[in-house]
């Protein structure tokens, strides 16, 4: 029997014969037929046929870890046809690993309870998806079958489905393929491809594409939506503690007697007074809103950085205390009765400063 070179047998029921050696475009049209047509359980099962018949040997304790190809190859050879010599190379290496596992030291079972196995959340995104992409294969041969007559709507099917954003780019990845194939034989140069797709005419082939590109823009859509639809993600929010763990002030500072307040409380404060002890220069922190001040790091945000100043104290054991001591009218006006130049602050923390006084 001649070799198959028609395209329309991956929509036929027949499963393909052949009496010659496969070229490659058989080779993969015949594949696709058998992927459409037949599953895992059936290439296991025409796996282990030919390897008993033609090598005397039993595979079924290990034929689960092949892929479905190799079941598939087997059946092509049992059906009459004979592989290119590349392939013919990928077969027989196949079968040196499937004697090799066989020949592997057995381990020893100890006995236990029977484990369920429950699909992780990956497994079971691409099971749906695939399923989708099963239906609209389905209706996809309808419309060639009825000559593209037949209604279309990949957007119903997906939405009867319940299809996702999470399901979409398995679909639209599929159908990429499906297009790109389709596309590279409405514009070949290539008399074997034009033969093997000759069923198709040009309208038709233009139609199958833009099927398929509704089927991208329908993922697309949904995929959309979900973005639209999706909440977003809410914040954690820290504690004064965790905001402030990574900033490093001194505690004490004997020669003045001061003392720095706890850094927590520098968290929603209105005003945070700071002395750094190495260049004398008193400041003053302003909270920019009613959220007060905040901790980024081991710096100060959210201040006011026109308002927030400081100035170099001449006689700071004078000064100090009023600043721990003095009511909010005296430290309104405080830093404007020292006659000294002023600069900005930076808001940053460092172990020279003593953390004076906090203003809620």
């Amino acid at each position: 029997m001649a070799r198959i070179t028609d395209a329309n047998m991956v929509y036929a029921g027949t499963e393909p014969k052949f009496s010659v050696e496969l070229s490659q475009l058989d080779l993969i049209k015949t594949l696709s037929w058998y992927a459409q047509n037949k599953d895992n359980k059936d290439a296991q099962k025409w796996a282990c046929d030919f390897l008993k018949k033609k090598h005397k040997l039993d595979v079924s304790s290990v034929i689960k870890g092949q892929s479905p190809t190799f079941g598939f190859i087997c059946r092509i050879i049992s059906n009459g046809g004979s592989l290119s010599a590349k392939d013919q190379i990928w077969l027989e290496n196949t079968i040196t690993k499937l004697k090799d596992e066989l020949n592997a030291p057995k381990e020893v079972v100890v006995e236990t309870q029977p484990k369920v196995v429950v699909p992780n959340i990956q497994d079971r995104i691409r099971e749906k998806a695939s399923e989708c992409i099963g239906e609209l294969e389905g209706q996809l041969d309808e419309l060639i079958t009825s000559s593209f007559s037949a209604n279309s709507a990949p957007y119903a099917i997906m939405h009867t489905m319940e299809i996702k954003g999470v399901h979409t780019k398995h679909i639209s990845d599929w159908f990429k393929t499906k297009r790109i194939e389709f596309d590279d034989v409405l514009h070949t140069d290539d008399a074997e491809v034009k033969e093997g797709y000759s069923n198709f005419s040009k309208p038709q082939l233009k139609k199958i594409i833009a099927w398929c590109d509704q089927v991208i823009l329908d993922c697309g859509k949904i995929a959309g939506e979900a973005v639209k639809s999706r909440k977003p993600r809410k914040r954690k929010s820290k504690t004064p503690e965790q905001l402030v763990a990574k900033i490093s002030v001194m505690e004490e500072y004997k020669e003045l007697k001061l003392k720095s307040v706890p850094t927590k409380d520098i968290i929603g404060a209105m005003q945070l007074w700071v002395f750094n002890t190495k260049n004398r220069k008193l400041g003053c922190y302003h909270a920019i809103d009613a959220d007060g001040l905040s901790v980024k790091g081991s710096s100060i945000i959210n201040f006011n950085e026109s308002k927030s100043v400081q100035k170099t104290l001449r006689k700071p054991e004078a000064t100090m205390p009023e600043i721990v001591k003095g009511g909010k009218v005296y430290l309104r006006n405080a830093l404007d009765g020292i006659r000294a130049v002023e600069s900005g602050l930076t808001g940053r923390l460092n172990a020279d400063i003593i953390l004076v006084r906090v203003v809620k």
